[in-house]
């Protein structure tokens, strides 16, 4: 363990993977990435893993187009392959919802992300496999999809070691500690070492570390379900489906088969990160796979008693959410000491590009992105984010 580090980054899932792998790369100095369990360990591991650029807000949609590319250049971008599919990403919107996407897509467009309005008609003629009752129009985005949480982690921290970064799993942060205003170290499961930048990727636990600092965050949390099925022969050829109009998500999970979550908005979950149930349960599997079996015909076996024999898996992970659904990044008022959490279930598919924004921030660079606006004090200042999709993590 090194007695003295140019930066400590807590947290070994997506943000904190990212701002190692990019504070390496950019050559700031000897850093050190502390995870107390094993890397993509907590709700990175449990991530559907979407990149998808469909968002209401600059900041949002230039972080996840350039993360869009990043992911399909990933041998290059992020350090290693990262099992990314580019199956594209189709959202579909009852007459409620149309207005969002008129709204909204002309503005992403703009910004360069391509992506397209659809007729009803026109989305039958692309994928006839799909039910599109109660669908009044649709978005379609090409170049997005979705990738593998855990190998995409293990890149990033990986390569970011071939730059210098210095990764210890199983190594726990007991505290933070601050003199003169300013963070001086860090006292750990395996000893001290003395740095004068922190930045707290901890999801989950960003309220944990914080405290550490005297820094408290507006962060609720709650438990998110998923399940995975086998597919019928011959089933696959659809995109990454957000379907609003029955707050559902699914997408194709590798050969043969169907990965299914639940969207927003919903009644939240309450979950403790550390003791909750990683798994799932035949209520929210039941409130999730008529809804699929409705959009995708093919897939009605699925509801059927025992699931029709299909279930592969099922399980949930915790969301940590901010007041207005976007994350928390930047510097607090504790000097050298960073934010980079409170996802809201965005972090994955915005992960790389806020890492790599926010590592040129610590090193007093320009950012490739301007990430200023994430920071936490926009609660207190009144810059909280809006969405033209309302309450929830939709944009």
């Amino acid at each position: 363990m090194k007695k003295a580090a140019d930066a400590v980054v807590i947290g070994g899932g997506i943000i904190g993977a990212s701002v190692g792998h990019f504070l390496a790369k950019l050559g700031y100095g000897d850093v050190v990435l502390l995870e107390k369990r094993r890397l993509a360990g907590g709700s990175t591991r449990y991530s559907a893993a979407l990149v998808r650029q469909h968002y209401t807000n600059e900041v949002a949609i230039r972080l996840a187009r350039r993360a869009a590319a990043m992911f399909a250049e990933a041998a290059t971008e992020l350090g290693g392959e990262v099992g990314f599919v580019r199956d594209g990403y189709l959202v579909l919107a009852s007459p409620e919802g149309a207005a969002a996407i008129r709204e909204v897509v002309p503005f992403q467009q703009e910004l360069g992300v391509d992506t397209s309005i659809l007729t009803p008609e026109q989305v039958a003629d692309c994928w006839p496999e799909l039910d599109l009752d109660g669908v009044e129009l649709a978005c379609y985005e090409e170049t997005s999809g979705y990738a593998d949480p855990v190998r995409t982690v293990k890149a990033l921290a990986r390569s970011g070691v071939g730059f210098g970064l210095d990764v210890r799993e199983g190594c726990e942060v007991l505290d933070v500690e601050v003199g003169g205003g300013r963070v001086t170290g860090v006292r750990t499961s395996e000893g001290q070492i003395a740095t004068e930048v922190v930045v707290n990727a901890t999801g989950p636990w960003g309220n944990s570390i914080g405290a550490m600092v005297g820094v408290e965050y507006p962060l609720t949390w709650s438990r998110e379900h998923e399940a995975i099925f086998h597919a019928p022969d011959g089933f696959g050829g659809l995109p990454v489906v957000s379907d609003s109009t029955q707050q559902l998500y699914f997408r194709s999970f590798g050969q043969g088969k169907v990965l299914v979550g639940a969207g927003w908005p919903k009644q939240p979950e309450p979950a403790d990160p550390e003791t909750y149930d990683d798994g799932t349960d035949d209520e929210h599997i039941g409130d999730m796979v008529p809804k699929l079996a409705r959009r995708v015909p093919a897939l009605a076996g699925l509801d059927a008693p025992n699931w029709g024999g299909a279930l592969v898996t099922g399980y949930s992970g915790v969301y940590d959410i901010t007041e207005d659904w976007y994350p928390i990044v930047g510097a607090e008022e504790v000097g050298g000491y960073y934010s980079a959490f409170g996802g809201s279930g965005h972090c994955f598919k915005l992960g790389p590009t806020i890492g790599e924004s926010l590592a040129h921030v610590i090193c007093g660079s320009e950012p490739p992105i301007d990430i200023s606006s994430l920071v936490g004090r926009r609660f207190a200042e009144g810059r909280a984010f809006t969405s033209v999709w309302g309450a929830g993590n939709r944009a």
